[in-house]
């Protein structure tokens, strides 16, 4: 459909040895939303991103790209890789050049773009990833913080459509990770498409357009934050907690509060006048 921008069709890929991590899948991302992949470790969700760009081949099934179905000639995946990026969940696997300039600029120079260029793009790069200040400084002496906003900037300088982010709050604290959603934000209005996998729910709670649970390498559940996570079974199968801004409006629900709409955040929940009232 022409509404989908990423889409798997009964999915199966194994691992050498018949282990199988996708388990005949089938997804499909709709274009402008943002979108979380959750479930618990094993259920496939890297892998899954690793097939959107075809650096994994299906055993079986089909993936498709703005409605055409991927192939997997070296042509066609160079040109895949451009539209479709991924950040990796540790930085140390993603990043390996000398200074942070040579690493963000590494991929614009491998696709032959002139000098002028790629400076322009690793300058953009930087800025929407907040860390201009690092340009020049060694990658092996930054903080983990910095180095995942390197590897975000990385993958930026190639100017992607889809930006998959495996992951991206692991390890960081509050202050990096407030600091993430406020790239992702600009990233948005800008028009790109961005997946991310996590583990928190509260952070695919407050920023997410719609929800994927993955398990046993299939999709358990589907729908908008809201509807997951008010999904008690299928949070119990995924071995997933109820994010905390729910549970503590299930506590006013009790006191005799009538909620227009569940707020996403505290900032919503604050705005009285717009979005509860006691009964």
């Amino acid at each position: 459909m022409d509404d989908y921008i990423l889409e798997m069709r009964d999915v199966i890929f194994e691992y050498p040895g018949g282990i199988r991590a996708l388990n005949g899948i089938s997804m499909a991302i709709e274009k402008g939303k943002n979108i979380a992949i959750l479930g618990p470790n094993g259920s496939g969700k890297s892998t899954l991103f690793l097939h959107f760009n075809g650096i994994l081949r299906p055993k079986s099934g089909r993936v498709f790209y703005r409605g055409q179905e991927i192939r997997y000639s070296r042509y066609y995946l160079i040109n895949l890789r451009k539209k479709v990026g991924i950040v990796f969940q540790d930085p140390d696997t993603q990043l390996f050049a000398g200074s942070v300039f040579q690493e963000v600029s590494f991929g614009p120079m491998n696709l032959g773009f002139p000098i002028t260029e790629v400076k322009k793009r690793v300058e953009e790069a930087l800025k929407a990833a907040g860390i201009e200040e690092l340009e020049h400084r060694p990658t092996h002496f930054l903080s983990y913080g910095q180095k995942k906003r390197v590897s975000i900037a990385d993958v930026l300088a190639m100017d992607p459509e889809v930006l998959i982010l495996d992951e991206p709050a692991a390890y960081l604290d509050p202050k990096h990770v407030e600091k993430l959603l406020e790239i992702l934000e600009e990233l948005r209005r800008k028009g790109k498409q961005v997946i991310l996998s996590t583990h928190d729910v509260e952070l695919a709670y407050s920023w997410a357009d719609y929800v994927f649970i993955l398990k046993d390498g299939k999709v358990a559940g589907e729908g908008t934050p809201t509807e997951i996570f008010q999904n008690e079974k299928l949070l119990k199968e995924a071995d997933l907690k109820k994010p905390l801004l729910l549970e503590i409006c299930e506590v006013l629900k009790q006191k005799g509060f009538i909620f227009d709409r569940l707020p996403r955040n505290i900032l919503e929940l604050r705005r009285e006048d717009l979005f509860w009232a006691k009964a």
